[in-house]
C-alpha cells in the first residue's frame, strides 16, 4: 500500500494500481488524515476541513460515510486496520513506507552523508518521487496547506542541494537544464540563483552567470528592498576574475567563495542566560562602536545572517561602521523557550542583559515593533544608552494601532492560521510584492517563532505605551520612518519625535515598512553619521 500526496492524492495498491476514490469527499479525507499522519484528529476538525462552513444536515454522518467509504478502499491494498477509530476522531496509523512524502524524506537524510555522486543520485531518486504540487487541490486549503508548504520547501531545498552535489562532481553541464526553470519559477532563492551561476561559468557561459547576478539583484529591490548578500557579491568578483573550468564534464571542482569583508555571514552567535533564568542567542559581527540592534517582533539569527530578512541589508551595511551585536527574543529564532513573559518590562530586562554583555554605553537601533523596549531602556537605565535609532516604531500602541478589532482578528489569524497570518503581515510589510516575495517574507516569520509565541508577542505590542517615558530620554533619537507606511503608521513616528527631549526625524518616501534598497545610502548614512555624532 502505498498512499501518495506528492502530487494528486491517491492510494495504490499492489502493482501500482490506483485505487479509485470516486467523488471530492474520500479524496479530502484522506488528505486530511495524511497531513496529520499518525496524530488522532477529532471529528470536529475533520468535519471543519472537509465542510467549512457549508455544513450538511447532519455532519457526523456524513463524516462517518465518508470514514466507512475510505476505509473500505483501505482495506482493499493492506492486510492490516489504517484507519482507526478513536475516541471522538480517527486516525490514519501509517507505517514506515507507507506515504510517499515519508520515502522523500528519507531519501533525503540519506543523501546528507553521501559523497557528491551518490547524493546526486538519491536526490534524483527523492525527487522523482514528485508528480506535482504536493496535496495537489487541497494545497491551498485548511485540509492540506501548512503540510503541503513544509514539503514544497523540502522540494525546493532537495532540488538545491542536488545542483551542489552535481557540481561538486564536476557536472556543470546536468545544471543548467535542471536550475534554469527552477530559477525562472523561483527568482528570490540565492542558493540556486548561486548554483546555476557557476554552472553556466564553468560550462564557459560567464557573462549570461553575471546576467543573472544582475538580474538576482533587481529583483530583489525591486520585490524585496534588499541588497545581494554578501556572499554574492563575492560570487560577481570570483567569477570576474576566475577563468573556467577548461573541462566542466569531468573537472571535479572544490565550491568556494571569495571573501571580500566581514559582515553578516560572519556573525558569532553565543547565549546567555539572563537574570531571569531565559536563554538568549546573540550575535556579533563588525568594528567600530557598539551598535545593539533590537529586530522588532520576531526574528532569527540564521535567516538575518542568510540575507533572506528584510532587514539584512541594511544590517550587512552597518558591519562596515559598527561592532554590531543582535539577539532573538526569548522563544523567537535561535532562543529557546517557553516564553514566561511577553510583557514589555520583560523585554526591557532581556535587553538590559544583552548590553551588559555587549558592555555599556551603546547605540541602540531599534526596528519596527521594538521601539517601545529601546525607548524604557534608555529612560529607566541611562547609563546604558548612548543614543537611539528607531526605525518604523512607535509609542504608543493603541495609539498606533486605532482598529482594536482589527489587532485582534491579527493576533487570532497568527495564532491559528500561521501560513494565512503570516502572508497577510508580509503583504502589509511591502505592499504590492509578487505573491513569490510575499511567500518568502511569511516563510521567514514562520522561520522566526511558532504561530503562539508570534501572537502573544504581537498582542502585547499592540497594547506597548510609553508616551509618559519618552520626556525621561537624554540619549539623542534618529527616528525613521516612511511616510506611507501601512504595517505601522507615521503617526508612530510623531509620537516620538513629539515626546522625546532631543529627537531628529527623517521622513522616508514610500509605502513599505522595512528598509528600501534604493533607500540604503541614505538611511546608512544617517544612522553613521547621528551615532558617531553622540559619541563625540
Amino acid at each position: 500500500m502505498l498512499v501518495r500526496i506528492l502530487g494528486a492524492v491517491e492510494l495504490v495498491g499492489s502493482g501500482g494500481v490506483t485505487v479509485p476514490l470516486p467523488g471530492r469527499r474520500q479524496p479530502a479525507l484522506l488528505a486530511a488524515l495524511a497531513a496529520r499522519a499518525r496524530e488522532v484528529v477529532s471529528i470536529d476538525r475533520l468535519v471543519t476541513l472537509l465542510w467549512g462552513d457549508d455544513l450538511p444536515d447532519n455532519p457526523e454522518a456524513s463524516l462517518h460515510s465518508a470514514v466507512f467509504k475510505l476505509r473500505r478502499a483501505l482495506r482493499s491494498v493492506s492486510e492490516r486496520e489504517v484507519l482507526l477509530t478513536r475516541e471522538r476522531g480517527y486516525q490514519l496509523a501509517l507505517s514506515p513506507g507507507d506515504l510517499d512524502a515519508d520515502l522523500f524524506g528519507e531519501l533525503v537524510s540519506r543523501a546528507a552523508g553521501q559523497p557528491p555522486e551518490e547524493a546526486a543520485v538519491t536526490l534524483a531518486d527523492a525527487l522523482g518521487l514528485w508528480r506535482g504540487q504536493a496535496y495537489a487541490g487541497f494545497a491551498d486549503t485548511e485540509i492540506a496547506q501548512l503540510e503541503a508548504i513544509r514539503l514544497e520547501e523540502s522540494r525546493r531545498a532537495a532540488v538545491e542541494r542536488r545542483a551542489e552535489a552535481l557540481l561538486a562532481c564536476g557536472r556543470a553541464a546536468d545544471v543548467v537544464p535542471m536550475l534554469e526553470p527552477f530559477v525562472a519559477e523561483h527568482p528570490l532563492r540565492e542558493s540556486a540563483r548561486a548554483s546555476l551561476m557557476r554552472a553556466l561559468h564553468e560550462t564557459g557561459r560567464t557573462a549570461e552567470a553575471l546576467d543573472h547576478y544582475r538580474n538576482h539583484r533587481d529583483h530583489l529591490g525591486e520585490d524585496l528592498g534588499l541588497e545581494p548578500s554578501r556572499v554574492m557579491q563575492s560570487l560577481q568578483v570570483e567569477l570576474l576574475q576566475e577563468p573556467p573550468a577548461r573541462d566542466a564534464t569531468t573537472q571535479t571542482r572544490q565550491v568556494t567563495t571569495v571573501a571580500t569583508r566581514r559582515g553578516l555571514c560572519d556573525l558569532q552567535v553565543r547565549y546567555l542566560r539572563t537574570r531571569a533564568g531565559d536563554v538568549v542567542a546573540h550575535g556579533s559581527t563588525g568594528t567600530g562602536p557598539p551598535l545593539v540592534v533590537l529586530l522588532g517582533w520576531i526574528s532569527n539569527l540564521d535567516v538575518i545572517a542568510s540575507g533572506r530578512d528584510p532587514r539584512s541589508s541594511l544590517l550587512e551595511r552597518l558591519t562596515d561602521d559598527f561592532a554590531l551585536t543582535l539577539y532573538d527574543r526569548v522563544g523567537t529564532g535561535l532562543s529557546p523557550g517557553p516564553v514566561r513573559d511577553f510583557g514589555l518590562a520583560a523585554s526591557v530586562g532581556e535587553l538590559a542583559d544583552v548590553v551588559s554583555e555587549v558592555g555599556p554605553p551603546v547605540s541602540l537601533l531599534a526596528m519596527s515593533g521594538a521601539g517601545p523596549i529601546a525607548v524604557s531602556l534608555a529612560a529607566e537605565r541611562p547609563e546604558l544608552v548612548a543614543s537611539l535609532v528607531l526605525f518604523g516604531t512607535f509609542a504608543d500602541g493603541p495609539g498606533t494601532f486605532t482598529d482594536k478589532q482589527l489587532r485582534d482578528m491579527v493576533v487570532q489569524i497568527t495564532r491559528t492560521h500561521w501560513s494565512m497570518g503570516s502572508k497577510l503581515l508580509a503583504d502589509l510589510y511591502r505592499p504590492g510584492a509578487s505573491d513569490e516575495a510575499a511567500w518568502h517574507l511569511s516563510e521567514v516569520f514562520r522561520e522566526s517563532a511558532r504561530p503562539d509565541v508570534a501572537a502573544d508577542y504581537l498582542a502585547s505590542l499592540y497594547e506597548h505605551n510609553v508616551m509618559d517615558k519618552l520626556p525621561a530620554v537624554m540619549a539623542p533619537a534618529l527616528v525613521l520612518h516612511y511616510r506611507g507606511d501601512r504595517l505601522i503608521p507615521f503617526r508612530g513616528a510623531q509620537q516620538l519625535v513629539a515626546g522625546l527631549r532631543d529627537a531628529t526625524l527623517v521622513v522616508l518616501e514610500g509605502r513599505v515598512h522595512l528598509p528600501d534598497a534604493s533607500d540604503l545610502d541614505q538611511i546608512q548614512q544617517n544612522i553613521v553619521e547621528h551615532v558617531r555624532a553622540a559619541a563625540g
